[in-house]
């Protein structure tokens, strides 16, 4: 798992590239006295080697979704509000959070709480709409651990992402390194098909199953925009934000996906051991 977080990381870290050698603008109210002359390479190595360290961390994260069908001309709207807490080794994580609903921009069903852990034996589940706690079959999680056995070079992602690199903006405010990338869906396919070849194992593509594999091979992104935010002294990462416009073709019919992200880490290398409770392992619900 940690593997293929890097490789992510060092993905968007490797926009800076293009400026190696220049340092951050500074934004309009970063006080003189706080600018870093650090350049982007020295950025990006930092960051990278922070990264590699992070054994722990909790993340706040804020969605808005939308998905339609071209066929049926109907969308669901989807607002959901998670709070993470993630350990890398073991891979384990606790979430908690809501979800809210809407059909064609009508209000659907009530926002529904959850929550979720996802340990070594696979993942427990509840939800305010189910009202029992249920354990899903360990298969979801062999798919995850076999992403840690990737051993993608950062390198080769660097050299494979160069060209992208004039959509990058590269800023600095008083305690945090801004990167900042917008640019055109056009220029990401054959990027997204790449290193999807490259990294999907076959046990992650059996678990995706013949219509996953499909939706994948037939996706098309539109436009992509990322924003990181990087503590000038820890080099860890304090907020991802991401805007997606995607679209994929299956069995005829053109579902658009539109996602808006935003995300916070916190308690960075301080998150204790992940354990489920063991009254919810004695009455969770299997589920095959």
């Amino acid at each position: 798992m940690k593997k293929w977080m890097l490789v992510v990381f060092a993905g968007v870290m490797a926009f800076v590239l293009a400026a190696c050698n220049d340092t951050a603008e500074p934004t309009a109210d970063t006080i003189e006295e706080e600018e870093s002359e650090l350049t982007a390479q020295e950025v990006y190595s930092e960051a990278l080697e922070a990264s590699e360290e992070m054994e722990s961390a909790e993340v706040s994260m804020n969605m808005q979704q939308q998905i339609a069908s071209e066929a049926e001309s109907t969308s669901i709207d989807t607002e959901s509000s998670f709070d993470m807490q993630m350990t890398m080794d073991p891979l384990a994580i606790y979430q908690e959070g809501t979800t809210k609903m809407m059909m064609d921009g009508e209000e659907g069903m009530p926002e529904m709480g959850m929550e979720m852990y996802m340990v070594d034996d696979g993942m427990y589940m509840y939800s305010d709409q189910i009202g029992n706690w249920m354990k899903v079959d360990n298969a979801a999680m062999d798919a995850v651990n076999a992403m840690d056995g990737q051993q993608q070079d950062p390198s080769e992602q660097l050299k494979m992402l160069q060209e992208y690199t004039d959509d990058l903006s590269f800023e600095q405010s008083d305690d945090e390194f801004i990167l900042t990338l917008n640019a055109d869906g056009e220029k990401f396919n054959e990027l997204i098909q790449e290193v999807m070849e490259e990294s999907l194992t076959p046990e992650m593509t059996q678990a995706m199953g013949e219509e996953g594999q499909n939706a994948l091979e037939n996706m098309t992104i539109n436009s992509m925009d990322y924003e990181m935010f990087i503590d000038k002294e820890s080099f860890d990462m304090n907020a991802f934000n991401m805007n997606m416009d995607m679209t994929m073709e299956a069995e005829g019919d053109a579902i658009n996906l539109v996602q808006n992200l935003e995300s916070s880490y916190s308690n960075i290398n301080n998150v204790d051991p992940i354990e489920v409770p063991e009254e919810i392992e004695n009455n969770a619900i299997e589920q095959q």
